[in-house]
């Protein structure tokens, strides 16, 4: 597959691609190993909270990984939308996004364009189904504004955490979506947690997944540690997926 992501949790990825010195290093290694690069954003700031200043601050820490992956030679950068706290409101719970729509529409749409506009020219930016990625209306306006370095990451674990009915859900937004699925991480669970489990010790069948990002440009990632644990998917891959593609 030859796809390395790092992801930015780790402290010493970002201060790497901080230094001008170390994207040059990372880009060459990459190049001369022919090994795709990807990087994951931070996990944490979310485009569902009412302020507009934290919610620039996400998008210029995003337009700033933009430009060092652009500089490294990074092809896709992933990133979450982030959570939405919710209250509760005689005797159930209640999200802000209900109560003022046209707020958080206006916003996501507004800040979505932003970056899908400074993606030009740079790397691919993929939204991953997590957190408030599942709330109907922001589906809605990614109908919008997917397009360009703007696409989708399909997190394979992540889909088989939801009943069915929301699992048919998500995956027909993807399919409708194919060509804008960017990237995908591929990791395995019994249903329950997000496990990050090598494939083949959980409970979902990737063959149908396999044969539906073969349609797709995605990147493939098995998003599982340690690299032990990688090369245990790899091997899953080889020996019980590729012969039936």
């Amino acid at each position: 597959m030859g796809v390395l992501e790092l992801n930015l949790g780790n402290l010493a990825f970002g201060r790497q691609l901080a230094r001008a010195s170390q994207r040059r290093r990372i880009r060459e290694t990459a190049r001369s190993n022919r090994v795709k690069l990807a990087v994951h954003a931070i996990e944490g700031p979310s485009f569902f909270i009412p302020s507009d200043r934290a919610r620039r601050a996400a998008v210029a820490d995003l337009k700033r990984l933009l430009d060092q992956a652009a500089d490294t030679g990074i092809r896709n950068v992933v990133m979450h939308l982030g959570f939405e706290m919710y209250y509760g409101l005689g005797g159930e719970s209640s999200f802000p996004h209900d109560i003022y729509p046209d707020y958080y529409r206006e916003s996501l749409s507004r800040a979505l364009r932003e970056l899908k506009e400074h993606a030009k020219g740079r790397s691919r930016l993929c939204i991953e189904n997590v957190g408030g990625f599942r709330f109907p209306f922001v589906h809605e306006v990614m109908a919008k504004v997917l397009g360009g370095n703007l696409g989708l990451c399909l997190d394979v674990g992540h889909v088989f955490l939801l009943s069915r009915e929301k699992r048919e859900r998500e995956l027909g937004f993807f399919r409708r979506f194919r060509r804008r699925v960017f990237h995908s991480h591929l990791h395995d669970n019994n249903g329950v947690r997000d496990e990050h489990q090598v494939p083949g010790r959980g409970r979902i069948r990737f063959l149908p997944m396999f044969r539906f990002l073969a349609e797709t440009p995605s990147l493939l990632v098995f998003e599982v540690r340690p690299k032990e644990e990688a090369l245990a998917s790899l091997e899953y891959f080889e020996r019980r997926v590729a012969p039936r593609l």
